[in-house]
């Protein structure tokens, strides 16, 4: 087995429909694995349950959708660790409320050489959480004190209970790390780079209000400049031409209201706090855990974000960050960010006029505009982010695992507005093979691959075991 950190992220499902056994032989022969991202808790289809319904079922596993999936918790509940919060415990996922993965796995695992990490990603709008007694208490407020469809960070019961599951995982399994993920960029990110509701652009309930004064910032003048930012995205997004231009009110905007700045800055460090948070909780229950973050896409494609996340800052609250770095879906992903942005902050432009000013801004060097649904990014992509993340944590002793995507699907138009084709990037045994590689190259120490084993093919998987036996 390599010496090398090479993790895969794989749910429930995989285990229950093809043996643990079985599994752990395919990831360790095909791809290398040593580590396993045990997606528990997990409410999206991202890591949860079989094949993305509507896309190619791979050459294992069960040869149907599972299509009434719903998520939750795959692992037993300890109810002692959860009586600091209105939501009380973790509901068990209902396909396989029997089963334990942690339990099933984690031994076997450890037999192999093979190291154990819950994955545990926010999901903080599924359905199946707004089941819960006591959700709509831990909502963000809108600008009008309206609860809105997201979980806040500040409120203490949201925050108490992932805590409560993150210290339910530590001292009741043998686990080697967390690995927690949480796919949100705030407000004013989102105001940017698409249309928005008045509920995505919060929050103003009483604990980020306090928050709010005691940094001094004046809440009822964030509320107000966050009013006009939502004005202003829903006249640019709705095709309205501002004689100025989009880019030019907007940043009128911040001149006149420098606290719509400051309350985008509350919203992260707020972020920030619950991942300090839960790596203090998880420190305190086994010293020895390693505890470290998902950073998402938009660490590639959003200057605004990437200037968000820094990696110096989050490296203070972690041994280790996962950064996304999906080459194979990159081109359709960055594809529909660029046109989307086109319909607010840069929306007096094309999206092949403002593709060349992103890929010099956030220092890519990839194909023309038009291609990318079906190139992709290059391996090299996959390189330079891996440098750069490790330049951002320098000196901390923070390690960077690099996110490698297989067989992500790409084309479904809720998800990129693509259309579904034989044209589309796919990923190969070489491209898998290519982008591995690369990440070693620009200095990674480990992979982590993405998003879930149910939906790769075995083929793929296997050019990351090439790059890692090479390496």
């Amino acid at each position: 087995m390599s010496d090398k950190f090479v993790a895969i992220q794989i749910g429930a499902a995989s285990f229950i429909d093809e043996g643990t056994d079985k599994v752990l032989d395919i990831l360790a022969e095909r791809g290398g694995v040593n580590q396993l991202f045990l997606a528990t808790p997990t409410w999206t289809r991202g890591t949860g349950g079989r094949q993305l319904p509507g896309h190619p079922i791979p050459d294992h596993g069960v040869q149907e959708y599972d299509l009434d999936w719903v998520g939750g918790n795959y692992a037993t509940v300890h109810p002692e660790f959860y009586g600091n919060t209105v939501l009380g415990s973790i509901g068990r996922a209902p396909e396989h409320p029997g089963y334990d993965m942690l339990e099933d796995v984690i031994p076997k695992a450890k037999a192999l050489g093979m190291g154990s990490y819950a994955w545990i990603e926010e999901s903080n709008y599924a359905q199946a959480l707004r089941d819960y007694p006591n959700f709509p208490k831990l909502l963000e407020v809108d600008l009008w004190g309206r609860p809105t469809l997201h979980t806040c960070f500040n409120n203490p019961d949201y925050r108490n209970w992932h805590l409560s599951i993150v210290e339910d995982y530590a001292k009741s399994y043998d686990l080697d790390g967390i690995a927690w993920c949480s796919e949100r960029p705030g407000p004013l990110n989102l105001a940017i780079q698409k249309p928005v509701e008045a509920g995505e652009l919060g929050c103003f309930c009483t604990h980020c209000q306090q928050i709010g004064r005691n940094l001094g910032i004046n809440v009822e003048r964030a509320r107000e400049g966050m009013g006009a930012v939502l004005a202003w995205n829903q006249k640019t997004s709705s095709g309205e031409k501002d004689p100025d231009g989009a880019f030019t009110s907007f940043w009128r905007i911040l001149l006149r209201y420098p606290e719509v700045l400051a309350w985008q800055n509350l919203w992260t460090q707020s972020q920030r706090q619950m991942y300090a948070d839960i790596y203090g909780v998880a420190k305190a229950c086994k010293q020895d855990l390693q505890v470290g973050w998902h950073v998402y896409h938009n660490i590639s494609f959003s200057p605004f974000y990437r200037a968000d996340q820094d990696y110096a800052e989050l490296a203070k609250v972690s041994d280790f960050l996962k950064i996304v770095i999906y080459n194979n879906c990159a081109g359709p992903r960055f594809f529909t960010w660029v046109t989307s942005i086109c319909r607010t902050l840069f929306a007096d432009a094309t999206p092949a006029e403002v593709y060349p000013l992103m890929l010099k801004l956030l220092n890519l060097d990839e194909g023309e505009f038009d291609d990318l649904s079906q190139i992709g990014f290059s391996a090299d992509y996959v390189k330079r982010e891996t440098a750069r993340a490790k330049a951002g944590v320098e000196g901390t002793g923070t390690k960077i695992y690099s996110g490698i995507d297989i067989d992500i699907p790409v084309g479904m138009k809720e998800e990129y507005d693509l259309t579904s084709g034989d044209n589309l990037t796919r990923c190969t045994r070489d491209s898998v093979r290519d982008a591995t590689a690369a990440a070693f190259s620009g200095g990674a120490d480990g992979v982590v691959l993405s998003r879930k084993y149910s939906e790769m093919r075995l083929d793929n998987l296997s050019g990351a075991g090439d790059a890692v036996r090479n390496a």
